[in-house]
């Protein structure tokens, strides 16, 4: 086990370490071109020198909300925020609820167009729209 600095933060952290334990930004590991081996950055997706793409690992986390649920959710139950429970943000949840009463369930129709953008949206998308980002309140 070594010790690297953290991008973010600049303090040491574990090269074990999925995030910093100081300031909890994500951990970036070096990576390799797998047909030229050279050193590219981490934001790319093809590498500079050769060309190839750089294939990404995928990210494992076990609070990763499914798509396909939420979005079906969403056009059924979307009316009581029930989506919103799901994707665990209780104050969208509640919210919802009063706007579907308060406007005779016109929301609950808005909610269904939710829905379909849930299910048509990329994955990455979706993770960082209504996962992701726990900082923002994404009513639509």
């Amino acid at each position: 086990m070594a010790l690297i600095n953290c991008t973010e933060c600049g303090r040491e952290i574990s090269d074990a370490a999925t995030v910093c334990p100081h300031c909890g930004a994500p951990v970036i590991k070096d990576v390799f071109c797998p047909k030229c081996g050279t050193k590219v950055p981490a934001n790319v997706k093809f590498c500079p020198t050769c060309g190839a793409e750089i294939a990404r690992p995928a990210v494992v986390c076990n609070n990763r909300k499914d798509k396909l649920v939420a979005g079906l959710l969403a056009i059924f139950l979307g009316g009581l925020g029930i989506h919103y429970f799901y994707l665990g943000k209780n104050t969208a949840g509640v919210i919802s609820i009063v706007l579907t009463i308060c406007s005779c369930s016109i929301w609950a129709l808005l909610m269904l167009v939710q829905g379909i953008y849930m299910l048509t949206m990329t994955d990455d998308d979706f993770y960082a729209k209504y996962v992701d980002n726990d900082k923002t309140l994404p009513l639509f």
